[in-house]
């Protein structure tokens, strides 16, 4: 076998598995989450500007936990992410004055602002909060690697939320892309332990 038939048949394999797992996080996220859950973990992303916004991407993600939290007034939110040295606040912070100022008490709102990685939100979030039957909040193409994080972390009774992303949405086509390579590294790689420590 020559190097560029080797070369070919790796491009068509490479493009295979993206078409592949594309589908099945997909089909993943149509799943239904569970009602009257204990906990709704609203996973972070990126904040913007000075004072920190929520860009679009991550507001769809708070419009959806709003939606749910007026369905089910039992189940008490959790907002995850720290502070990355391009924001100029705290993930959650940002998360929480969202929530708040679109109508949900803030009295049923906590606050994990430590975690840098999906894989550390679920570790943090449950130690500010027992987090009992969860409800993961995030976009449709992330929700498969969070479920697979939510159980590494010990967290067994979740079910998913999709917040899905419209096609004129330039996250989506980056996320065809992203989030193939996302999986299959934390499937290898992310493995996280409760002796996780969160930042000073």
């Amino acid at each position: 076998m020559t190097i560029i038939n080797l070369i070919k048949y790796c491009l068509i394999a490479l493009l295979v598995y993206f078409i592949i797992c594309n589908v099945v996080i997909f089909i993943f996220a149509k799943q239904k989450p569970a009602a009257n859950a204990d906990t709704l973990v609203v996973l972070g992303s990126q904040v913007v500007g000075t004072p920190a916004q929520a860009p679009l991407t991550l507001q769809i993600r708070l419009n959806t936990a709003i939606n749910y939290l007026q369905n089910n007034p039992n189940t008490k939110v959790i907002v995850c992410g720290g502070q990355g040295p391009d924001e100029s606040a705290t993930e959650a912070s940002v998360m929480a004055k969202y929530l708040i100022d679109n109508g949900i008490n803030a009295a049923r709102v906590y606050q994990e602002d430590q975690s840098k990685r999906t894989a550390e939100q679920f570790i943090f979030a449950n130690r500010v909060l027992p987090l009992g039957r969860t409800v993961v909040v995030t976009n449709d193409f992330h929700i498969l690697r969070s479920i697979m994080l939510a159980k590494r972390s010990g967290i067994n009774d979740v079910s998913g939320l999709s917040a899905p992303l419209s096609f004129n949405n330039g996250d989506r086509y980056v996320a065809l892309i992203r989030e193939p390579l996302a999986l299959a590294n934390s499937w290898l790689f992310d493995h996280p332990s409760n002796n996780t420590k969160p930042a000073n």
